[in-house]
């Protein structure tokens, strides 16, 4: 399993225009092949953090997702709402049991 997480920090005040624009990407991105999980968090301790956590089944998946026009469409409606670039962590794991 890949595990990406991907945390965008907003200019100051740009935060809810970020947030307005990611539903279309999140629905989309859910019904793709190999997605196992993508979610949108909102850090209560953070005026200008949030962060996607996303699990994939494989590293084609992921490659296939970043190529795709939902993906590349919201990278364009927010770029003018970041103060920086996106910080991208992306891991390979397998699941344990405790």
């Amino acid at each position: 399993m890949i595990i990406v997480l991907a945390k965008i920090t907003s200019k100051d005040g740009m935060k809810d225009k970020i947030i307005s624009k990611t539903d279309s990407i999140i629905k989309a991105t859910r019904a793709e092949d190999g997605c196992i999980e993508y979610n949108l968090y909102d850090p209560i301790d953070s005026k200008n953090n949030l962060l996607f956590v996303e699990k994939w089944e494989g590293k084609e998946f992921l490659q296939a997702h970043v190529q795709q026009d939902h993906f590349i469409k919201f990278g364009e409606d927010i770029g003018e709402f970041l103060a920086k670039d996106l910080e991208i962590s992306v891991y390979s794991s397998e699941e344990i049991e405790l």
